[in-house]
């Protein structure tokens, strides 16, 4: 068995030869990480763009859900007589009938077809016009109440959809079912008018 001997200079010692040789190291652990990181950087930029992706995607589905599945499974409102009670009581109660006074904002409900059964999504167009004997529409008292239970106000989740003085609203997924909605609206002198719509899905 032989040993290989490496002679040193005078300059040169086994000190100087680990500084060199951990030097060594260190350039192919640079040049390693130089080839490493590119990969690591797209795989970050990749990732990232996965998860901003699935965050749109659900936050679109949220956004085009009016009412959920356990809202939907609730017993359906009973449209009681509005005789006699204050309007603290009849906050999210339903007209027991349509309501359009004389001078009131006129609700045009363009879309859906309430004799219509729906299968998917659906698209969503009600105008609030100008009475001619009126003042001018106040989307701000606009109200939506799902008629279920004691009445569910949904108007915020409405609000994305309010342009101008309509609601237009595409693609919008409902539960299977009959859905029954009151609209509320009032001009700017207060007076109201208020229409119930129905929608059907198989």
């Amino acid at each position: 068995m032989f040993t290989k001997k490496v002679r040193l200079g005078s300059g040169y010692n086994a000190k100087t030869l680990a500084i060199e040789t951990r030097g060594r190291n260190q350039e192919k652990g640079i040049a390693r990480c130089e080839y490493m990181w590119p990969k690591l950087f797209i795989s970050l930029i990749a990732i990232f763009l996965f998860l901003n992706i699935s965050g749109q995607v659900i936050a679109g589905e949220k956004k085009n859900l009016w009412i959920t599945e356990k809202e939907a499974s609730l017993p359906p409102m009973k449209h009681p007589k509005r005789e006699n009670k204050n309007q603290d009581e009849l906050k999210n109660q339903p007209f027991s009938v349509n309501k359009q006074s004389m001078t009131g904002p006129i609700i045009k409900i363009k879309k859906p077809d309430q004799d219509k059964l729906y299968k998917d999504l659906i698209d969503i167009l009600i105008h609030f016009d100008k009475n001619p004997m009126g003042e001018s529409v106040d989307m701000t008292t606009l109200r939506i109440i799902y008629l279920k239970m004691f009445g569910i106000d949904i108007t915020d989740r409405i609000l994305p959809y309010i342009k101008g003085t309509r609601i237009d609203a595409n693609g919008i997924k409902f539960p299977e079912g009959e859905h029954e909605f009151e609209i509320r609206i009032k001009d700017k002198e207060g007076m109201a008018s208020a229409q119930i719509f129905k929608i059907n899905l198989n």
